[in-house]
């Protein structure tokens, strides 16, 4: 996978004088990335991360989203044509279930403060990932959050896979190993080892919304997974 230079580019300046920011009680951080699944037309991701929330949406205030409440670490996927305030369960993940084997890591420097991370399982790639270690430090952490408060239903839909279909990938980005790519830095270019692309194309900090991490009010309130 290659690393765009354009954004190199754009980000080694802002690793130089401290990308490590300080949050304001009246801002909000914002990050947008392009993501793309194989053979479909990519689409524009937001993230919007306070010291409470995180929320992900597709860049409109009025879309559908997803909420993190980083406190509780409850989900919630608000649907807006059917008002339903969908619950994401999080319940500890089963310490037996861990399989024996694990994921191997091969990390090589791109530029100065910039990773590649490359996860494999039995020889093959599942994901490689290209990480800026001082990029918004307090941005990496929620993300890596919102993975950990996913990696139970993950897993129940990983369990629910016919055999045949399930792929030792899945387990390793999505349920055991979600923070091993973060722990480098925040990313800024992904690849999955299904096809799926991500790259950031561009962060920063905005004037705090509060309205944009509230739940709606009156929505029915169901379950994505049961007990």
């Amino acid at each position: 996978m290659n690393v765009s230079t354009s954004i190199l580019q754009a980000l080694w300046g802002l690793l130089m004088f401290g990308c490590a920011q300080v949050g304001y009680s009246a801002e909000m951080t914002v990050l947008y990335y392009r993501d793309q699944d194989p053979g479909t037309p990519s689409y524009l991701t937001r993230i919007l991360i306070t010291p409470k929330f995180l929320r992900v949406d597709e860049g409109r205030d009025e879309a559908d989203f997803v909420l993190l409440d980083r406190k509780t670490a409850e989900l919630t996927n608000v649907l807006h044509d059917t008002k339903t305030n969908m619950r994401i369960r999080n319940r500890p993940l089963p310490a037996g279930a861990r399989p024996s084997w694990q994921a191997d890591e091969q990390v090589e420097e791109v530029h100065p403060g910039t990773r590649r991370i490359t996860l494999a399982v039995h020889g093959k790639v599942c994901s490689q990932t290209v990480a800026a270690e001082k990029l918004m430090p307090e941005a990496t952490k929620a993300l890596a959050e919102y993975k950990a408060a996913l990696a139970w239903t993950q897993y129940q839909t990983y369990i629910n896979t016919p055999e045949e279909l399930r792929q030792d990938c899945d387990l390793v980005q999505y349920v055991w190993e979600t923070d091993r790519a973060l722990s480098y830095g925040l990313p800024i270019e992904e690849r999955e080892y299904a096809g799926r692309t991500r790259q950031l194309e561009r962060q920063g900090r905005e004037r705090l919304r509060p309205a944009l991490f509230k739940l709606p009010v009156g929505y029915s309130v169901v379950y994505a997974t049961k007990d």
